[in-house]
């Protein structure tokens, strides 16, 4: 092995990524994006320090487990529980219907179902990681918005499991072996969630275990990891074994001692992950199928927009609010890229498939800027308290009148955002 020349790679990886990441902060944009571009640009469409697949591979499997697990260590179930209902039922209305339509579209199109259930699948999913940093962006956190968002992506976050299991078995029999895994899964998640909701704190004993404090972020990763494989005996993905891991840690009573101490680390952990899609990115196939990819993109997303609001509405919430929460929901997520690895494992899809999905998941996770814009203009018509569809199609299409809303609001101190009180919290 020439570790020379596996080091001076890593050397431009690095140096490329940090040039890309300073510029994109300089510019005031998320960071990710230049992580990304940083991705392309190393990868094989790009300059291809980093070409081989067997590489690639890694660095994408590695940057999805690390991402998946720091999610998980954010992720707050008491906070979910409080409010389990609105999220949980919204995504199974979300998958069981976006199959319903998509395995319907399979007989009408005459597409494979396999295909069309796993296009549903991805399609329902949002990026937690790229909407956690839009909520923190729009300063929505603490709100009504920002709790609904949240716990969206956490009751998706727990549908995947199932979804990995049915895309893992598409195109085998349906024998018992499956419906044993997907009711183990199930139930596993569901005890863990009831565990970890309850009133006292898992406690830890950190200081005996971990005489030094240095050690705390070597043993969570090593942790991460042997459960991560411990997970995937059990025909489930490493990455999602990482999620629960994170989970686990992330609610007992050292969660903001293990995130201190992780902390240094974090940002390179989401590094790796950004820097692995655009190593997945295929520069050559966008340009050959770009038509293709920006139509997907498009669709997808006015998609998710418009039946995320219709499903929020249900609920009695707000047409305005329901439609800024519904935008944000809009990127896709960072198990679609996961789910496609499955189906190409499985051979439901080829590698024009596999390519088509990480081209639009990884455009959709670089639109950053445009979700928040988009959201942001929404939110000023929920402040306002107008819930008129004229006014949504207004401001989002016409800046004189999103301008005009701006400056009502400026002027306007009793408009204040619906925070949750403390009580609430607590």
């Amino acid at each position: 092995m020439n570790y020379e020349y596996i080091f001076s790679h890593l050397t431009v990886v690095t140096i490329t990524t940090a040039l890309f990441g300073v510029l994109l902060g300089r510019l005031k944009q998320p960071v990710m994006i230049g992580y990304i571009l940083a991705g392309i640009l190393t990868g094989p469409g790009g300059l291809g320090v980093i070409s081989s697949q067997e590489q690639i591979h890694f660095y994408s499997e590695l940057g999805i487990l690390l991402l998946l697990f720091v999610i998980g260590l954010e992720l707050n179930i008491k906070s979910f529980l409080k409010m389990w209902k609105i999220p949980t039922f919204f995504t199974v209305i979300q998958v069981v219907a976006s199959s319903l339509i998509a395995i319907a579209f399979s007989k009408i199109i005459g597409t494979s179902l396999y295909v069309s259930l796993l296009t549903a699948f991805f399609t329902c999913l949002s990026s937690t990681a790229a909407i956690v940093k839009v909520l923190d962006h729009m300063g929505e956190t603490r709100t009504d918005i920002g709790h609904i968002s949240i716990g969206i992506l956490v009751a998706q976050d727990i549908a995947v499991v199932p979804m990995m299991l049915i895309i893992k078995q598409c195109g085998k029999p349906l024998g018992s072996s499956i419906y044993a895994s997907l009711a183990f899964a199930v139930i596993a998640v569901v005890l863990l969630i009831k565990y970890l909701g309850r009133k006292e704190k898992i406690i830890i004993p950190t200081n005996r275990l971990i005489p030094n404090p240095d050690l705390v972020p070597v043993v969570t990763l090593a942790l991460c990891f042997a459960v991560a494989s411990i997970v995937s005996l059990f025909g489930l993905s490493e990455a999602y074994g990482a999620f629960l891991v994170g989970l686990f840690i992330g609610n007992t009573q050292e969660r903001q001692n293990v995130l201190n101490n992780i902390k240094p680390i974090q940002n390179v952990l989401l590094m790796v992950f950004f820097i692995s899609v655009g190593l997945m990115f295929d520069l050559k196939f966008l340009w050959q199928h770009w038509f293709v990819v920006i139509v997907s993109l498009v669709l997808i997303t006015t998609w998710k927009i418009f039946f995320n609001t219709i499903i929020l509405r249900m609920f009695s919430i707000e047409l305005a609010k329901a439609t800024t929460i519904g935008t944000i929901l809009s990127q896709l997520g960072e198990f679609s890229l996961v789910l496609a690895s499955i189906a190409t494992q499985s051979e439901i899809i080829g590698a024009y498939g596999q390519k088509l999905i990480i081209c639009v998941t990884a455009l959709s996770l670089s639109l950053g800027p445009l979700f928040i814009a988009l959201a942001s203009k929404t939110r000023r018509l929920s402040v306002l308290g107008d819930n008129s569809v004229s006014s949504i199609v207004k401001v989002i299409f016409s800046g004189k009148f999103s301008s005009v809303v701006r400056t009502l609001i400026e002027k306007s101190k009793t408009y204040k955002q619906p925070e949750i009180s403390e009580k609430q919290e607590q």
